[in-house]
């Protein structure tokens, strides 16, 4: 074998002999160790294509690093994170739901952003994506998307009734009644179909009548299910509900809303927009015939406080890779991202003045209301009150169902109260 054959095949032996690191390190005649970083995503949140891109050019600008994105599904996935970050083989960055991201910061498993938070644009976020990244005055989430419920029309039934969109709550109940009494001669029509347990759109009442699901003293939380904003809420609910055949001791997943809606007769649902597409797919004859606007609020010159779910980004307090992480977070957190990922996936991107430009009907709509929108109460004991039985969920069942609503109130501010000043996962701000 002559000489220089022999010398490859000496150095290609000792390469297969090395850990991959030093290999890629020997290869590259002293360029840094390969490197991986460790994305744990929900399934649907980024698109694949925004997915694709991102991964690309962040590898490119990262020689010798490796994206590993891990796609999670929401069932189970708080234990599964909890377990995955407090591990050995924590991944370095974590997507986090807005309700649950007060919870791990309390129990120190991310790391504290509020030294990035400027620079990544926290002056410009939704007020309430960044209030529920916040801990203790300190920023752990960094707001991927929100979506907030709007409502989901049959255009052409209201136009055979000679109905507009609804401007107040109001106008919303008489628009309702007449669209029932229009379609009072068909059996299983129903003008609005309404879950009894959509606790959602209770929030959203509650608070544009003042109220709130409960509020902190400084020593402790105090119920708001009892006060009067709250039974002029649960009264509304009712009456709304009231042209509803949807069963009053169940949520919006049981069943699904937008397979009712598919059915054709119905003519209003409050749910996510992507919901008109997932009807129009179950469905290909409502096309063109659903449309969408915003839960009208008390006065006519603003839209109703709808709850702004979604997702944060975080940096796992044990992960490898805290650089590259906080990098990645920059990256899919910024205006480009954000802007394909809005118009994409029809969610609200992180920025109100952004999601006001973005050319999608449903971004157009939840947008109307983004700035009057509102969280959960922001505590890392929040999940317990989610946890079944939800009290909220039980309270309207039990107000639907014939009890009055200061009754039933304070008997849910009592497990309300006995959740939230629990043992504290970690001390109040």
């Amino acid at each position: 074998m002559p000489r220089r054959l022999r010398h490859a095949a000496a150095l290609l032996a000792c390469l297969l002999l090395l850990s991959p690191a030093t290999a890629a390190h020997a290869a590259g005649r002293g360029s840094s160790p390969a490197r991986e970083l460790t994305v744990w995503l929900m399934w649907g949140s980024v698109p694949q294509p925004e997915l694709e891109r991102l991964t690309g050019e962040f590898e490119q600008a990262h020689p010798g690093v490796t994206v590993n994105v891990r796609m999670q599904g929401w069932p189970g996935i708080d234990q599964r994170l909890e377990a995955a970050l407090n591990s050995d083989d924590a991944p370095d960055v974590v997507e986090t739901g807005t309700t649950t991201t007060p919870y791990f910061a309390a129990k120190g498993l991310l790391k504290d952003l509020s030294d990035q938070s400027d620079r990544l644009g926290a002056q410009e976020w939704i007020p309430s994506l960044r209030e529920s990244g916040n801990w203790q005055g300190r920023q752990y989430g960094i707001p991927l998307y929100a979506a907030s419920r709007v409502v989901i029309y049959r255009k052409d039934l209201f136009e055979q009734a000679g109905l507009t969109q609804p401007r107040d709550q109001e106008e919303w109940l008489h628009t309702t009644r007449r669209l029932a009494r229009a379609h009072r001669a068909e059996p299983g029509f129903q003008a609005i179909h309404l879950p009894g347990q959509n606790w959602y759109v209770l929030s959203g009442l509650l608070h544009d009548r003042g109220g709130r699901i409960a509020e902190h003293d400084g020593t402790r939380w105090r119920g708001g299910l009892s006060t009067r904003p709250a039974a002029e809420a649960l009264r509304y609910y009712r009456a709304l509900q009231s042209f509803s055949q949807a069963p009053k001791d169940q949520d919006e997943a049981h069943p699904f809303q937008y397979e009712v809606l598919a059915k054709g007769q119905t003519g209003q649902m409050i749910g996510l927009p992507w919901e008109l597409a997932d009807a129009e797919r179950i469905n290909p004859e409502l096309r063109g015939k659903l449309g969408m606007f915003p839960v009208p609020g008390t006065t006519s010159d603003r839209p109703g406080s709808v709850f702004l779910g979604g997702s944060h980004l975080a940096v796992a307090q044990r992960g490898r890779q805290p650089e590259l992480a906080a990098d990645w977070v920059a990256r899919l957190t910024g205006t480009a991202s954000q802007e394909r990922l809005a118009t994409a996936n029809g969610v609200l991107p992180n920025r109100l003045a952004l999601a006001q430009k973005i050319d999608h009907p449903g971004v157009r709509v939840q947008a109307q209301a983004a700035a009057n929108g509102h969280t959960t109460p922001v505590d890392p004991r929040w999940p317990t009150v989610e946890a079944a039985p939800n009290p909220v969920k039980t309270l309207l069942t039990d107000v639907l169902t014939g009890q009055s609503p200061r009754t039933a109130g304070r008997r849910a501010d009592t497990v309300l109260e006995e959740r939230l000043n629990a043992a504290a996962q970690g001390p109040r701000p």
